[in-house]
């Protein structure tokens, strides 16, 4: 593919439907009867029909009442009639209105002005508030246009103030003129030379939490949401895969809802991130395998009518690849109706060399160099509607397809060289073709939540449905050796409701969720292991309820969550009983924090359930070369951890401490296949070590300097695991120390760099060697146009190809080392247009997480 004309093409489509945003749209007529109606119910039902947003207070509106009836009227027209003969007035802007108290008492002289920074740039969405002069009493307020203006209805007769304020300019409090200049000065100062910027911080604690303001700050120029999430504190990972220093695997939301797509975070960017929220400890009402949370949210954005965003990126390895992405909402009223596409083409080169050995009745080595290559398309749709009928209540549904185009197709090809107690046994060429496709799979969550009086209802339900299917084909020296085909269906159910309410000086939260899953695994291969045909039935429930009090500087939170889970396994259509387990589990979750000042400490204990991905289930024995086999454990029981974590923070300085001691973790291992019927033979299979510590330490540095954002981190963890009972020798238990310097700058004119450099030591924990590993990360952005509409970004990774992985392991009678030079090093060159943006309300938050990533 020719992703320069590609990129051509997402030009020229972003410029006509940029050019269609701007089309004007004929103002829709009002029709309402309104008996006896709440003047603030009045206005939100006005806004739904009329199309413009209309900014209020309840303080101010709650306690007037509106009879009326409104024919074929504007929105303006229609305002005018439910604000007769009440103390009120209403402003119009391009995009929103602005009803404001209205003193009977007032001059009848507007308030009207501009505010801009210190170089006379207008300042958008500044807040404006009147206070009076004595006592600092609202009086009314607004926010400015997109040329700095604003206007309030009435000059005031007693004297007043206007204070402004705006992320990341110091506070303005001047007094109230009928015309006002108002210049906002940034905040910083100059310390021996260096400038010290004072504005919010990009790092808070919040009681046992992680608060990362990322409006305002560097972290909204990291490109896309995905770029962002991986620059957060004790956060590693990318590519929508993230876990937590000393937690395990994230699960990310989105104003609420549960993010599914991994690239869906890549297609939202950074600068409409309000801020992200990470749960260092998740409560009950989270799944039990779920180690972190991160929460984002978006900065709420008014508007109507059609709004979109269109990306097109392009990579450069050792292969090529692109992604061309467009997303549509059209928003009227309180009903938003969305439609996405995207299409994703890429592929990979990496050479890999292995040297293993085992001891049988022979001494066996085997010394392996390996080309690998993968080239895969896929597409992947999405469509729904989210509609709030008043401000109580949310409901929606999303329905997801994708498939792969064509079939993903992979080829392995080298040299394997196997000597038998020091002499020559083998020596083969080999040859391996892979070809998997997804058929249409389909996903589709619907959701409600409400709120009457002071009890929330959150609830979600889902259904996901596919097939996958894959083909291999070995050949050792021209000649086939192997073959097999492996096709598997899958369909799950699942429901969750979560309703929350005060009690006493604090919060409960309750609620259940249940899933039910049908798996189907059939595998055929021709002679050198066993057919198979696997099908798993799963039904899983639970209940939990957790308790949050804020007492003083203390807040406890403490909860517990009931899971039942039953398994029927059947080979071959023949049920399995031992292969069935019931679960019946009780997990309980607390957590005591204290803040005082600048001072933040939260101390927390919970026992987490992981149960084993399907992949791990599997009986088959699949061949990845002629000495090599692989399979899993159909007997794995879950892995149960007792999490103890010390978590605190003193303004830009972080920290977390924790202690994990689990039961039955799982291993991948090596060990002899059968010495008898296939001599030298190894095969990498699963299994339980009964009982492993974890612990270790994290610290982030987050100061600011001018334009000079630094984060700087250092971790130390340990990993001791006695696997003996296996056959696994234990080597011993060494600390592993990790860095990690991320130097941001965000420069005037849009422009924004990052440098980002990472670096682990060499250890050998328990009965692995991991060997030192570092790279060094480079991105160049820079914004277009006064609404920062368009963006242009470029990415190197891994600079110096230093990314290269190694990994040393010992098994059952058996040594592995294994040294791949990957696609690690990389050019990405991205556009990104929105136009008319507007935040669609989607609050559906996903239920059975945990089951669809077993899936």
């Amino acid at each position: 593919m020719n992703y320069i004309k590609t990129l051509l093409a997402v030009c020229m489509a972003t410029i006509c439907m940029a050019a269609a945003a701007e089309l004007p749209r004929g103002d829709r007529l009002v029709t309402l009867r309104l008996a006896d109606e709440p003047l603030p119910s009045a206005l939100k039902k006005i806004e739904r029909s009329g199309g413009k947003s209309i900014l209020f207070t309840y303080a101010e509106t709650e306690r007037y009442r509106v009879t009326a009836n409104i024919q074929g009227k504007t929105q303006a027209e229609a305002l005018a009639l439910v604000l007769k003969g009440k103390p009120f007035k209403f402003v119009e802007r391009d995009i929103y209105f602005v009803v404001q108290y209205s003193s009977g008492s007032s001059k009848g002289h507007g308030v009207s002005g501009r505010v801009t920074n210190e170089q006379g740039r207008p300042l958008a969405f500044a807040n404006v508030v009147m206070l009076t002069a004595a006592g600092r009493k609202y009086v009314t307020g607004c926010v400015t246009a997109d040329d700095g203006t604003f206007a309030l209805p009435d000059m005031p007769s007693q004297e007043c103030v206007l204070k402004v304020s705006f992320v990341g300019y110091g506070t303005a409090i001047v007094p109230c003129r009928a015309d006002n200049t108002i210049a906002l000065k940034d905040e910083t100062k100059q310390l021996k030379g260096v400038t010290v910027t004072n504005n919010r911080p990009m790092i808070k604690r919040k009681g046992g939490n992680i608060v990362a303001n990322v409006a305002g700050t560097a972290l909204a120029q990291m490109g896309s949401a995905d770029d962002m999430i991986g620059h957060l504190p004790f956060v590693t990972g990318e590519d929508g895969s993230y876990s937590v220093i000393g937690r395990g695997a994230v699960e990310v939301y989105m104003n609420g809802r549960k993010v599914r797509d991994k690239d869906e975070l890549s297609r939202i960017q950074a600068s409409d991130i309000q801020q992200a929220e990470l749960i260092m400890n998740p409560g009950a009402r989270y799944s039990s395998d779920v180690g972190a949370v991160i929460r984002l949210k978006t900065i709420r954005l008014r508007g109507q009518g059609l709004s979109g965003q269109m990306y097109g990126e392009w990579t450069q390895s050792r292969k090529a690849g692109g992604r061309e992405n467009v997303a549509l909402n059209y928003r009227t009223g309180g009903l938003d109706v969305f439609l996405k596409g995207n299409f994703r083409e890429n592929g990979s080169l990496s050479d890999i060399s292995r040297v293993s050995t085992m001891t049988t009745s022979s001494l066996w080595r085997m010394e392996t160099k390996q080309n690998n290559s993968r080239r895969a398309a896929n597409f992947k749709g999405e469509a729904g509607f989210n509609y709030e009928p008043d401000d109580h209540q949310s409901l929606g549904v999303r329905y997801e397809l994708s498939r792969t185009l064509g079939r993903e197709k992979a080829r392995s090809w080298g040299n394997t060289t196997v000597y038998r107690d020091g002499e020559l046994f083998d020596d083969i060429e080999t040859n391996s073709y892979n070809e998997s496709a997804d058929g249409w799979n389909h996903s589709v969550n619907a959701y409600y939540t409400a709120t009457f009086g002071r009890w929330d209802i959150d609830f979600n339900a889902d259904y996901v449905g596919g097939n996958s299917r894959s083909w291999q084909t070995a050949a050792n020296n021209g000649t086939t050796d192997a073959e097999s085909y492996n096709d598997v269906d899958n369909d799950l159910y699942a429901a969750k409701l979560v309703v929350s309410a005060p009690l006493w000086k604090g919060t409960l939260a309750f609620g259940t969720e249940e899933t039910f899953t049908d798996r189907r695994d059939r595998f055929v291969q021709s002679g050198f292991s066993a057919d198979a045909d696997d099908h798993l039935r799963q039904e899983y429930y639970s209940a939990f309820a957790d308790y949050t009090v804020t007492l003083g500087r203390f807040s406890l939170q403490a909860g517990l969550r009931y899971e039942h889970q039953r398994t029927k396994y059947y080979e071959a259509g023949v049920f399995k009983s031992e292969q069935s387990p019931t679960y019946n589990d009780f997990l309980p979750s607390a957590t005591a924090s204290y803040s005082h000042g600048d001072w933040n400490l939260a101390l927390s204990y919970r026992l987490m359930k992981l149960s084993p991905s399907y992949d791990m289930l599997s009986s088959a024995v699949s061949y990845k070369s002629k000495y090599l086999y692989e399979n899993g454990d159909p007997l794995l029981v879950p892995q149960k951890h007792h999490m103890v974590t010390l978590d605190g923070g003193w303004r830009w300085i972080n920290f977390t401490i924790w202690y994990d001691y689990c039961l039955n973790m799982y291993t991948s291992y090596f060990k002899p296949y059968n010495d008898e019927t296939h001599p030298g033979v190894m095969l990498q299979t699963m299994a339980s070590i009964p009982y492993t510590n974890q612990y270790g330490a994290s610290i982030n540095l987050t100061p600011k300097f001018g334009v000079y954002q630094p984060s700087l981190s250092a971790g130390v963890n340990w990993y001791d695991s006695d696997a003996t009972s296996l056959g696994i020798p234990y080597l011993k238990n060494q600390a592993c120390f990790d860095f990690r310097l991320d130097n941001s700058f965000v420069l005037p004119k849009g422009w924004f760099v990052n440098l980002k450099a990472t670096y682990s030591t060499r250890a050998t924990m328990s009965y692995a060697i991991d060997q030192p590993r570092g790279k060094v990360d480079l991105r160049v952005a820079k914004t277009f146009f006064k609404d920062k509409s368009l963006k242009i970004g470029l990415n190197v990774d891994d600079i110096f190809n230093t990314g290269r992985y190694r990994f040393t392991v010992y098994g059952d009678h058996t040594y592995y080392d294994t040294r791949n030079e990957g696609d690690s090093r990389r050019i990405k060159l991205s556009l990104t247009y929105t136009f008319n943006a507007t935040k669609s309300k989607y609050k559906g938050t996903g239920a059975g997480q945990a089951e669809k990533q077993r899936l």
